[in-house]
């Protein structure tokens, strides 16, 4: 028992020994927010993991017990072995490839392969020996506690932040659609980089007529991301007086993580009413003297509604943008709107285009819907949410089929998944790590029960088989086939691995 608790603590000192050179590197190579980036993001990803795994196999292993199923092991993670110990019948560990884990009941054909027990009779404690019912409800029990737990957490963020929803009454100067840009990459060459929004014709000022027909009486079910998933969808908006057509493209899903075009779709657009800033700074470098605000000095006070720019008309904040970038260093006619009388003033642009002024807040500008629920009646909300995100996702699977969308463009793996775990911490701390949790459990239950050999969907096939048929495929056929599914699935995750290395190096 020592020389085992001996070997554990050596390989957990080899993990920390790992960490901390990682680190050293990291501080004496002036690259330490790269490495605690990236020492981050696989933090959160492994918890992620263990979180949903620890649950998935758990499902398994309660109802392997409730049954009178003799567990051997109990592991998160897959070998070789890290940590564990053995309570009863049952070995718990953590395996060091954090890619899954397993339960391994006795009598049953997995991905052990272990088939000792088919030459000897079945004991009662073995899962062969049990009912096709009895033996159905353990394989599934996985994919159920994954559901209950994506329910559970959309529950409970619904109960602890209730919803906010935008009304369209409230949207009254159009959408904002982040502008293109020019940017550096990693080899120092250009690289033209838009908004999602924008690449697929949306425009600042645009007013949302309908969605394939569809009027919403809440902006966010605009922005639904689900929306751009259905088959020949489009959005009418007015442009100028006209009414344009947006189709969206079929292959649309290539783009929601490619490198240059922003997830974003687009959002409402503020007015010209700004906050002004007694000071500002320009470069970003701390150690440089804010300078005095152009707007300030000139006379622009906060709650000030800019109406008018360099004899230009002004509707919506976005406008003082595009006319400060091209006025630099010169004298500008600004008129405002305060108190309902016009005032009008001659502000001096910055020489790096900076007028002084920022927008108003999200929740000064727009008046939200909120709605708050009780403990049992955020249920309904959470699980509508959970299943509304599962077959979004259901949808860009089914979708892979079309004509133009790239599969390794629209699969995360690993990689990808560490990278969106550290951005939604950043932004969104818990909530939205939970969040991100709660929607990789309910994919989880869907991949699993899929009716692929090896995974808990290819166990339910040849159960439903045996219960229809009232015979047992043979040992044979449940053994080749999960084989081939094992080779299957450790070729599809090597692609997915490559992949992501892949994208991540280009």
């Amino acid at each position: 028992m020592s020389e085992t608790r001996n070997r554990n603590f050596i390989r957990l000192g080899i993990v920390a020994g790992i960490i901390l050179m990682a680190i050293l590197i990291g501080y004496l190579t002036g690259n330490l927010s790269l490495v605690l980036d990236i020492l981050g993001a696989i933090g959160l990803v492994l918890i992620g993991i263990t979180i949903l795994v620890t649950i998935h196999e758990l499902g398994h292993f309660l109802t392997a017990k409730a049954f009178g199923m003799r567990v051997e092991t109990f592991s998160i993670g897959f070998p070789p072995k890290i940590f564990g110990f053995k309570k009863g019948d049952t070995e718990y560990q953590i395996g060091a490839t954090p890619l899954g884990g397993y339960v391994k009941i006795t009598g049953i054909i997995d991905e052990s392969l272990d088939t000792q027990h088919l030459n000897e009779e079945p004991k009662p404690y073995e899962f062969r020996a049990k009912p096709v019912w009895q033996r159905l409800i353990v394989m599934t029990g996985g994919v159920i506690m994954n559901i209950i737990l994506g329910i559970v957490v959309f529950s409970m963020l619904k109960y602890t932040y209730g919803d906010f929803f935008l009304p369209m009454s409230e949207v009254r100067n159009g959408i904002k659609v982040a502008e293109p840009y020019y940017a550096a990459n990693k080899d120092g060459d250009s690289v033209y980089v838009q908004s999602l929004g924008y690449f697929l014709g949306f425009r600042t000022g645009d007013e949302l007529v309908s969605y394939k027909g569809q009027t919403f009486e809440n902006f966010d079910d605009y922005i639904n991301q689900k929306n751009l998933l259905e088959d020949d969808a489009y959005y009418e908006v007015k442009r100028n007086g006209e009414t344009v057509k947006i189709e969206i493209p079929g292959n649309v899903q290539n783009y929601f993580s490619s490198d240059t075009i922003g997830s974003t779709l687009f959002g409402p657009a503020f007015p010209p009413i700004v906050h002004v800033e007694e000071t500002m700074d320009t470069d970003g470098d701390p150690k440089t003297p804010a300078i005095a605000s152009p707007a300030y000095t000139s006379g622009l006070r906060t709650g000030d509604k800019i109406v008018m720019m360099d004899s230009v008309e002004i509707n919506r904040f976005s406008d003082i943008g595009k006319i400060t970038r091209g006025k630099q260093s010169q004298l500008v006619p600004v008129v405002v709107e305060r108190n309902g009388e016009k005032i009008s003033f001659e502000v001096q642009i910055s020489p790096e285009g900076y007028l002084g002024v920022y927008a108003t807040s999200l929740t000064e500008t727009f008046k939200f819907d909120t709605l708050s629920y009780g403990f049992f009646e955020s249920f309904k909300p959470g699980t509508k949410e959970a299943f509304t995100f599962l077959f979004a996702n259901v949808q860009g699977i089914a979708n892979l089929s079309r004509e133009g969308v790239d599969a390794g463009k629209s699969v995360m793996g690993p990689i990808q998944i560490a990278s969106v775990y550290l951005k939604a911490f950043k932004e969104g701390g818990v909530r939205k790590f939970m969040e991100l949790t709660a929607m990789l459990s309910m994919i989880l239950a869907f991949v699993n029960i899929l009716p692929i050999p090896a995974l808990d969907g290819g166990h339910v096939v040849f159960l439903l088989i045996e219960a229809i048929t009232r015979k047992e495929p043979s040992a044979k056929i449940r053994i080749i086939s999960q084989q081939i599914g094992m080779v299957f699935i450790l070729s599809l995750m090597l692609l997915i691995l490559f992949n992501d290395f892949f994208r991540l190096v280009n």
